[in-house]
């Protein structure tokens, strides 16, 4: 083995990259490396299910989806168990509104009632749990709420807390833990409340002035009548960098000055009961210097005038305009996409001096807007995206409502061939017409300059009715455009040259035609990395594998 493997740092650096299955191996066939690629299978977890599923397989059962003890564990098998929850230093639940459909296969839970509070008895979680440094109290199953279960899981080296309390538990006990928080999880550098899953506002918060290192805030349940109080409260927090909200009520309790939070780069603000205008009203409230992205979520349909509100409250948001880089409102009201309940919706305009205040931002990355109403942009508005905004890398204005169509399909081009580095766009734009290919003045094609940035386009409500030049243009300008990334939400079937053939879907053929144009990237040798799907590791995929897996990977065993 090279020399350079005997540097503890230099292995690690080396395992990480590797995919499991290459750890399993790399674990089961080197005796130098087995301890590190074990260490790194066993880092992250989702529950004591894989911890259980390492003793042998007569010491325990699983039935109904819960497990259980069979026999008492010899004290060598426990010895095995301890040593695989030293190795655990992530003990948490993958978001499900982030998983992939393949991620959500269900693994069998823990009996709490019997089992868990026997383990943790047996083995306290501080000393079975030396190296954790972030819990989610959802790894504990049935037992979330169970807050004096959570809290023996907090330490000093704890250092992110996830935890979801029940509208079951007692006030009381509620604030009990608030009040621990301060004395028992000083040292966190991420915290994460909710309340009934954000439906139900904390009665009290934790002090923050007892909680210095504090970088990652967020709480699922903030009373906004309480706006005042709560946002004094965390302007203790020096080291701030990310504030996520969920608001509740609908009565602000506002102040004449904004107050400030300055070391904050990372605002998230969920509207759940009064929609886009309560967090209108919050942002109203603070101001902050170095302000780089702002998302924002809501459950009831906003007006062009609320959403215009919102535009010109980001400008005493933001002291500085140069620091923005992203932002992205989502409407997330409840609807069916049955087309006859899309159709009966009201008509919620939005033209481009709605969104022309973002203008004054002039370094924005990133901006969405998604299912917020019906678009009505126009040629000018796009031409101003393209000057006011040049490294634009992803611009989307994306609805299942129909859009009006005033864009131009020369000013979609202009726009996505001017802004080099955009790799994503959606947008509606006017393809009712067969599209001609630019002619120089000697009457030579003279094509948009190519843009090699752009992986992903979505026409959105588009009408493509035939196939035409857009192959031809699309692949050329654009030669690194991923077709399985290449989206329209109208398109129709049109008869196939020969008549026996059933119909050509307008789109599918399109795509087949991107697929076999020559001098390309091909995405089926070489993965697209910015692929949605490519963000989640293959460690997240694991929270969700069923137990049989965790058993075949040998990751939960030793020789």
């Amino acid at each position: 083995m090279h020399r350079a493997f005997k540097s503890e740092d230099i292995i690690y650096s080396v395992l990480k990259y590797l995919k499991r299955k290459d750890l399993k191996n790399v674990a089961m066939t080197c005796r130098d490396l087995s301890a590190p690629a074990r260490n790194i299978l066993w880092s992250k977890r989702t529950s004591m299910v894989s911890l259980i599923t390492c003793l042998p397989q007569d010491a325990w059962e699983l039935k109904d989806y819960t497990i259980n003890l069979t026999r008492e564990p010899t004290p060598s098998e426990w010895g095995l168990f301890q040593t695989n929850a030293s190795r655990v230093r992530r003990l948490i639940v993958l978001n499900p509104d982030r998983c992939m459909p393949w991620q959500k296969r269900r693994i069998p839970k823990i009996n709490v009632s019997g089992l868990l509070p026997r383990l943790l008895e047996q083995f306290p979680p501080a000393t079975l749990f030396p190296n954790l440094c972030s819990f989610d109290s959802r790894a504990l199953r049935e037992s979330s709420s169970d807050l004096s279960l959570v809290r023996k899981f907090m330490s000093p080296r704890l250092e992110a807390l996830i935890v979801h309390v029940s509208a079951t538990v007692p006030p009381y006990e509620v604030e009990q833990f608030i009040g621990a928080l301060a004395i028992e999880g000083h040292g966190l550098r991420q915290l994460s409340i909710s309340m009934d899953d954000g439906e139900m506002a904390f009665a009290v918060l934790p002090n923050f002035e007892y909680l210095p290192k504090l970088i990652e805030l967020a709480i699922h349940g903030v009373d906004v009548s309480l706006t005042r109080q709560t946002i004094t409260n965390i302007q203790q927090l020096r080291c701030l960098k990310t504030l996520k909200l969920s608001l509740l009520g609908t009565c602000c309790d506002g102040g004449v000055v904004a107050l400030e939070l300055s070391s904050l780069e990372s605002l998230s603000l969920s509207g759940v009961d009064s929609g886009l205008p309560q967090c209108t009203r919050f942002i109203r409230q603070i101001t902050t210097r170095q302000l780089s992205h702002v998302a924002i979520t809501y459950f009831q349909r906003a007006s062009p005038i609320e959403l215009f509100a919102f535009m010109e409250s980001l400008s005493g948001l933001c002291q500085n305009h140069g620091s923005l880089k992203q932002i992205r409102v989502v409407d997330k009201t409840p609807r069916t996409l049955r087309p006859y309940y899309i159709d009966s919706l009201p008509v919620i305009p939005l033209c481009s001096d709605v969104f022309r205040p973002l203008l004054k931002f002039t370094g924005l990355l990133s901006v969405e807007f998604v299912d917020t109403g019906n678009f009505l942009l126009d040629d000018q508005f796009i031409h101003q995206i393209t000057d006011t905004w040049p490294g634009i890398q992803k611009l989307g204005f994306e609805s299942v409502l129909p859009s009006f169509i005033n864009v131009t399909f020369n000013a979609m081009m202009s726009l996505a061939t001017k802004c080099k580095l955009l790799r994503s766009l959606s947008i509606t734009c006017e393809h009712s017409q067969p599209i001609l290919i630019p002619q120089a003045e000697d009457g030579t094609e003279r094509l948009w300059p190519a843009q090699t940035a752009l992986r992903a386009l979505n026409l959105e409500d588009t009408p493509l009715q035939e196939v035409g030049n857009l192959p031809y243009i699309l692949g050329n300008v654009f030669p690194a455009l991923n077709p399985a990334r290449f989206e329209s939400g109208r398109y129709v079937m049109i008869p196939d040259p020969i008549p026996s053939n059933p119909p050509i879907d307008v789109m599918a053929e399109i795509k087949r035609a991107l697929w076999e144009m020559p001098d390309r990237v091909d995405y089926r040798v070489h993965p697209d990395s910015d692929d949605e799907y490519s963000e989640y590791s293959e460690d997240e995929d694991l929270y969700y594998l069923d137990y049989q897996y965790e058993l075949e990977s040998d990751s939960g065993s030793e020789d």
